[in-house]
């Protein structure tokens, strides 16, 4: 007699991860529940990766841990804050801040409003992101620290590789004040390079960039605030980057302060 037959159960491969595809507008439903991938770099290498005091136009999946010192024109300030990035969908993203230590240099100190961010992708290409939502600060903190405001800010941002490792981002939005304020309109553009690459470490997707920030209040009787951020960005090794950074207002300091300095460790995963 012959050998018995032995059934052989087929086992199907494991199907391989999806391949990022351009976000258009005529997928806009099927893509708003689809599991989020991330975006390759741009054709010239600039990768989306955040910068300090700069729009993202993109949507990022990372933790923040941050510290700000400002040098100001009454007591000066210390904030640390957390930051959490999660897109929920390649449409749709989520982000929350938590600024949970302020103190002022008088001996006040108490925590600080939070910002709940959430964003809708309206397009994306490998060069070019643009998406919208709105930005809510939420009366979560001290009066006493200029806190305890909400605050809701529809925004438009934007970003696009422009080659050389070159990108440039921005936003406008339109800040809605509270407690007799004057509501504003806010403006972010941003130029940077990315001069080595991701594994580079540590200093690989070094970058450094310049942001301008203008706030233009809707009433004639309340200033304007304008802002250069010069800063720099590096790949410490395992996702792990190191962020620095110096605010200088151009409005005049009896307006504003004299420059605020900001250290900030980011987690992506």
């Amino acid at each position: 007699m012959g050998e018995p037959a032995i059934a052989v159960t087929q086992v199907d491969p494991a199907p391989a991860p999806r391949e990022w595809t351009p976000l258009k507008f005529s997928n806009f439903g099927k893509e708003f529940t689809e599991r989020w991938i991330p975006v390759p770099n741009g054709t010239s290498g600039a990768p989306r990766q955040g910068w300090l005091a700069t729009a993202d136009g993109f949507f990022t999946r990372e933790f923040h841990l941050a510290y700000d010192y400002t040098d100001s024109r009454g007591p000066d300030a210390h904030e640390v804050l957390v930051r959490f990035n999660y897109p929920l969908s390649r449409r749709f993203w989520a982000g929350l801040e938590v600024p949970f230590y302020q103190r002022l240099t008088n001996g006040r100190d108490n925590f600080g409003d939070i910002t709940l961010s959430t964003l809708v992708m309206l397009a994306e290409t490998r060069n070019l992101s643009i998406n919208t939502g709105v930005g809510w600060r939420l009366p979560t903190g001290s009066v006493l620290l200029g806190n305890n405001r909400f605050s809701p800010t529809p925004q438009v941002n934007v970003f696009t590789d422009v080659g050389h490792g070159f990108s440039l981002r921005g936003r406008v939005g339109y800040q809605f004040a509270d407690r007799g304020d004057a509501d504003a309109v806010v403006v972010n553009a941003t130029i940077g390079q990315t001069v080595t690459p991701h594994s580079k470490t540590p200093f690989g997707d070094l970058t450094w960039y310049v942001a301008a920030n203008w706030s233009q209040p809707v009433t004639r009787n309340a200033p304007s605030f304008v802002s250069i951020t010069p800063g720099l960005r590096t790949h410490l090794g395992g996702n792990l980057f190191l962020l620095g950074g110096i605010t200088f207002p151009v409005t005049p300091y009896r307006d504003s302060f004299r420059e605020r300095f900001i250290v900030q460790i980011v987690q992506g995963f």
